[in-house]
């Protein structure tokens, strides 16, 4: 087993179960991604934000399926597929010979998409875990998306990502991914889905204090059409908004939803998701300070 690979598997801790295996072999092809986008110049035009970057760059305590990125200026005209190669290239560095499909890609699509996939029973192998129970056929999928008309707001910074070996990415700041974040737990509309797993970020960003840029998450309120007040956005209008979301979540389906991204000793701490849990700790929400009227 190559020597990176094995430090990664570390970071893990205890795998007991198939699914921490196939978590870990997902997170390791994201990174070897990240990296191959890095060394392709992607972040030169894009930040990496969402659930995985609070996963990889924050150590959010669940896995995660996407990579998510915005661009820094609007570019309808933005691919992914020149990218492919160099992602290609460090999976294959580390043994793994994943396909990388262009899913949608034209200036009329706001998402520009792809997937990166790899046959389970063949990563377990590079990573030297058991096929025993994988079926024939099963695949690990990454989907790539980038946001192609970010609205403007938000703030930029770089972070390391120690393994396979030590590289920055350009991310959003902090309070730029909460800002991001609320929007899409505001914005998502599923019809028979409650997303879960934005409603445990939601926990994780407010437990650590996390303020909110409100600027950004106002641009992003009144670009999806969630948010048409003539004045600014306050914090007090953003906790209304959410307030008023919470009200409407089925947390059964909620913690559905994000189970199967947890530890199972994890599972416990969801019994106590409810809309007065939420709409408490909405009301503890600050605005990040360079905000002001």
């Amino acid at each position: 087993m190559n020597d990176a690979i094995r430090a990664m598997l570390k970071s893990y801790g205890p795998m007991k179960h198939q699914l921490d295996d196939i978590h870990a072999l997902r997170e390791i092809v994201q990174k070897l991604t990240l990296l191959g986008l890095h060394r392709g110049g992607f972040f030169e035009k894009a930040s990496f934000y969402g659930g995985t970057a609070l996963r990889i760059l924050y150590n959010l305590d669940r896995f995660s399926e996407d990579l998510d990125f915005c661009l820094h200026s609007p570019d309808p005209h933005f691919q992914l597929s020149p990218y492919f190669d160099s992602i290609s290239t460090e999976l294959a560095r580390f043994s793994l010979d994943a396909s990388i499909e262009e899913k949608r890609s034209g200036p009329e699509f706001p998402i520009e998409s792809a997937f990166v996939k790899h046959d389970t029973a063949k990563g377990l192998l590079v990573i030297g875990k058991s096929t025993t129970k994988t079926p024939k056929g099963q695949l690990v999928k990454i989907r790539l998306e980038v946001d192609k008309s970010n609205p403007a707001g938000a703030k930029l910074s770089q972070k390391l990502i120690s393994l396979p070996t030590p590289f920055m990415v350009r991310t959003l700041t902090e309070d730029s991914l909460f800002a991001g974040k609320i929007h899409a737990l505001i914005a998502r509309n599923f019809l028979n889905r409650v997303k879960g797993r934005d409603y445990y970020d939601f926990l994780f960003y407010a437990a650590r204090g996390t303020k909110v840029n409100l600027k950004y998450l106002e641009s992003k309120l009144r670009d999806s059409n969630h948010f048409d007040g003539l004045e600014r956005l306050s914090i007090d209008g953003a906790i209304s908004i959410l307030k008023a979301k919470f009200s409407t979540v089925d947390f059964e389906k909620a913690k559905s939803d994000v189970r199967p991204f947890l530890k199972p000793e994890t599972y416990g701490d969801l019994e106590e998701w409810s809309v007065e849990l939420f709409s408490a700790l909405a009301e503890t929400l600050q605005a990040e300070k360079s905000y002001e009227s």
